[in-house]
């Protein structure tokens, strides 16, 4: 009796070795969560500007997604789909792979590549390593870390043709100290931000300009023209809102270049930017309602690109309108000592970016995840609490309104970029595929 238990002891753990050797495993279906706090981490010392912060999301979101696609049979691959993306290394199926290992080294090769704190990725990575290291048999490991990093070389390969580099320190903006037309605002009067952005390859939409929305307002000093009574309307939300629309304002300030000034020291503010608030807002809800890890990269994926494409399109329609922001148009026609309630960030007004971020972000999420509520508590360690929506839309539309309660917005620019947000977002769902 004995004997045979020994024996049957012997025969189970054979098995279960050459299942682990022999299946395509997975030991964490939230690794890409870590992911995402480990580049949004990195994003947020480098005090980098939304739109680059986008294009760091989405080539490591990409790689993620790309490094798992063929082990499933209902994922499409983005190839041929995402501009310019082609060619990406296929595994030999004959192998064991363990699938969240082969996801975090993608992830983690791209990212790395991408940011300035490159120690921050790495530490991350390795820490990681160990863990698999441990618990996988060694060819299992070194399969998936092979296969990983050789998806993350390709992307990053793609990402060198974006024209990223091209629109490094050329093309200055010129201000044009024009009634109407954008100027550096206070407290440091900063150059106008990324304003080659709009160069940059697109993702999915054919180029910045594919998505257009009606001109802004025409500026006017006359007290019964429609631009005075938006500009006023700025000034008199933030002389008459109440303690629980500023903290709307600052929760979704997501300003990475905003400063405190005493007497003579500038003190940069670590904030994360408005990509890194959406991504964490899907990645966290994507943990607590225990996606697999395929639909965890999709989203991340899907979203990263939505949010890239969101910055080119308005950057293109900002850096053309080169709108004036409400703070200058305030001081000059209403009150020379108001300050908004929220820094203004350094470019043009129209559309809002965030808005345009925000309404796609929601679209896509909505459309793909469906409605239901959540808390979002990327603002815990940054001091802002948490917040409760009863789905995506809604904080999309918070999202849009923080902007006039902060006072770094009109209306129209609100509700113009919502509209060019709801369009990309539909854009992508009609001709970005992932599901077979």
């Amino acid at each position: 009796m004995k004997f045979n238990i020994v024996v049957l002891s012997f025969v189970l753990l054979t098995s279960a070795c050459t299942k682990i050797n022999t299946d395509k495993i997975i030991l964490k279906h939230d690794v890409l969560t870590e992911c995402n706090v480990a580049i949004q981490n990195a994003v947020v010392v480098d005090r980098i500007p939304p739109p680059v912060a986008s294009r760091r999301y989405y080539y490591a979101g990409v790689a993620a997604y790309e490094s798992l696609v063929p082990f499933s049979k209902d994922y499409i691959s983005l190839a041929g789909q995402l501009n310019g993306l082609k060619n990406i290394p296929k595994p030999d199926t004959s192998k064991g792979y363990c699938l969240d290992l082969i996801a975090l080294c993608a992830h983690t090769f791209t990212s790395q590549k991408l940011v300035f704190q490159e120690d921050s990725i790495a530490n991350f990575r390795s820490r990681k390593l160990d863990y698999y290291q441990k618990n996988l048999p060694s060819s299992t490991f070194e399969n998936s870390v092979e296969y990983g990093d050789s998806v993350g070389a390709a992307i990053v390969r793609w990402s060198k043709s974006d024209q990223y580099r091209e629109t490094r320190g050329t093309g200055f903006y010129l201000v044009k100290h024009e009634d109407g037309k954008w100027e550096p605002t206070l407290p440091e009067f900063g150059d106008a931000l990324e304003p080659n952005w709009f160069k940059l390859r697109t993702a999915a939409v054919p180029a910045a300009s594919s998505i257009s929305i009606p001109e802004p307002e025409p500026y006017s000093k006359e007290k019964n023209s429609r631009f005075y009574k938006i500009t006023k309307q700025v000034y008199d939300q933030s002389k008459n809102q109440d303690s629980s629309l500023l903290g709307i304002a600052k929760y979704w300030d997501d300003n990475p270049n905003s400063s405190i000034h005493y007497g003579h020291a500038t003190i940069g503010v670590l904030r994360i930017s408005p990509p890194g608030h959406w991504l964490s807002i899907f990645s966290n809800v994507a943990k607590q309602k225990k996606y697999d890890l395929l639909k965890s990269a999709e989203g991340i994926a899907r979203l990263s690109a939505v949010i890239y494409d969101a910055f080119i399109i308005c950057w293109d329609t900002k850096y053309k309108t080169e709108y004036v922001r409400p703070e200058t148009v305030v001081r000059k026609l209403i009150d020379s000592s108001w300050t908004p309630a929220i820094q203004t960030p350094p470019f043009p007004e129209y559309p809002s970016a965030h808005s345009v971020v925000s309404s796609s972000s929601a679209a896509l999420l909505t459309s793909m995840f469906g409605e239901y509520a959540f808390t979002d508590s990327t603002q815990m360690e940054f001091g802002l609490g948490a917040r409760s929506f009863k789905n995506f839309r809604e904080a999309a539309s918070e999202a849009c309104m923080s902007r006039l309660y902060g006072g770094i917005h009109f209306i129209d620019g609100i509700e113009k970029g919502k509209m060019m947000g709801n369009m990309l977002g539909e854009y992508h769902l009609k001709h970005i595929k992932t599901r077979k």
